[in-house]
């Protein structure tokens, strides 16, 4: 049981390290604070797994530079690629793409992270995991066994309110795209229906009273499925936005373009907020 406190312990330590990581390295690009990471809290679970599975796939060579940065550069890469399938396959949504950059494997991982890892490989089990060990396990049992609960219901917690957010987009992607591929159909058969013998069908339109009743049905039901796509790219809650600006390259798997109209809805949104905080600064 002491193993198990210290092991959730370390992998909350190593999740929050890994959040940091992220936050600069996104952050510095953007310019703006980005609070990376699949759960909402300040922890990056892959970073918290991967450093666990190093630490103890490791230990044999934790003396050995060269082998520590290798093999970690293969246990981690891995581990990256195999987050990104269970992701995608579970959210029908890519969370990151390398494609990029050059040495990618499907643009799930890249020879640039890889390096990255293999080099926070060494640090970790060669710099920074043995003082933290010896803080752990100043820590009595009873207060390892204490933290890990109050840890693991936090985490549970997250992750209950990370994985719906996460549902809620992916199901407001799957409605967009269905909404988008309806009005397309739509709009593509009312087309055709007038450039297909044209002259024949003006004809028989003009001799049909209910021509103008249909045509001004079928103008309403296009400008209807406009308003709902409309309205399905600016619904946004606060956990739905700060996913979205945690993963820059998130997109649908179904359909890539539905992600963007959602993000171009944020923007518009936001700009509105920022021109009413001016405006009313102003007065």
């Amino acid at each position: 049981m002491e193993l198990i406190c210290q092991g959730i312990l370390y992998f909350t330590i190593y999740s929050f390290l890994g959040w940091m990581c992220e936050c600069v390295y996104c952050s510095v690009p953007a310019k703006k604070f980005i609070n990376r990471g699949f759960l909402a809290g300040p922890v990056c679970p892959v970073y918290g797994f991967g450093a666990l599975l190093v630490i103890l796939a490791l230990q044999p060579v934790a003396d050995r530079a060269v082998l520590v940065f290798l093999a970690g550069m293969v246990l981690t890469s891995a581990l990256e690629y195999l987050t990104s399938v269970i992701l995608e396959k579970l959210f029908h949504m890519k969370w990151w793409d390398y494609s990029h950059y050059r040495f990618n494997i499907h643009g799930r991982v890249c020879l640039l992270n890889s390096v990255l890892f293999g080099l926070l490989c060494v640090v970790v089990v060669m710099g920074i995991h043995p003082h933290v060990a010896a803080r752990v396990g100043r820590i009595p049992p009873l207060g390892q066994a204490m933290l890990a609960g109050v840890i693991l219901g936090m985490f549970a917690c997250d992750c209950w309110i990370s994985v719906r957010t996460t549902l809620e987009v992916s199901g407001k992607l799957e409605q967009l795209r269905l909404a988008a591929a309806e009005l397309k159909e739509r709009t593509d058969s009312y087309r055709d229906q007038f450039q297909q013998g044209l002259e024949q069908k003006l004809e028989q339109l003009r001799e049909d009273r209910d021509w103008e009743a249909r045509r001004a049905a079928a103008a309403e039901r296009i400008e209807q499925m406009k308003a709902r796509i409309a309205e399905l790219s600016s619904e946004s809650r606060l956990l739905h936005r700060r996913l979205i600006d945690a993963f820059p390259n998130l997109r649908s798997t179904r359909d890539e373009t539905v992600m963007e109209k959602v993000r171009e809805a944020i923007r518009e949104m936001r700009e509105v907020r920022r021109q009413n905080k001016h405006n009313k600064g102003k007065d």
